[in-house]
């Protein structure tokens, strides 16, 4: 009886890693662009970060943009205007 106690805990316990490990993670936050303020993302087409493939502009210095592709490899710069 034990033994069955022990496995059906031990069972429990993986399913719940699982369940934990297979969670999406959320994504970070888009930081808002404050008063006289543009947030610029770059993305780059790998880790090296010397292919630009695309970019996003958001805030108060000028028209927003967004072109070409969004990547995981990116940069992001906070500029004051």
């Amino acid at each position: 009886m034990r033994r069955m106690a022990r496995r059906a805990a031990l069972l429990t316990a993986a399913a719940c890693a699982l369940v934990t490990v297979t969670t999406a993670v959320p994504a970070a936050a888009i930081p808002p662009a404050g008063p006289n303020q543009s947030v610029t993302f770059t993305y780059f087409s790998s880790a090296a970060k010397t292919t630009v493939v695309g970019g996003w502009s958001y805030g108060y210095c000028g028209e927003p943009f967004q072109w070409g592709k969004k990547t995981s490899y990116t940069t992001m710069v906070i500029v004051n205007c």
